[in-house]
């Protein structure tokens, strides 16, 4: 005898949170690797902050490059009111 699994999808209509996107580029020996910084606006049910991070446009970007993600942020965050 088998026994069926019952699965349930819920899906909240309202937005849990909106993402604000930025465009950048760092420059290494003169060839442009683009990325976007994601700021996301809102809180978790605990009230803390989403996570910013980095999204590379093409998968093909140095290692010494993607490492630069989280300092990329923290300027970002130092910088925002300028």
């Amino acid at each position: 005898m088998s026994q069926e699994n019952m699965i349930k999808v819920e899906i909240n209509r309202k937005p849990s949170f909106t993402e604000i996107w930025y465009e950048g580029s760092v420059t290494m020996n003169n060839k442009d690797y683009n990325f976007w910084l994601i700021n996301p606006r809102g809180l978790d049910d605990q009230g803390r902050e989403y996570e910013m991070e980095i999204r590379w446009w093409f998968k093909q970007v140095p290692k010494e490059i993607r490492a630069m993600s989280e300092q990329i942020i923290k300027d970002f965050k130092e910088n925002r009111h300028d």
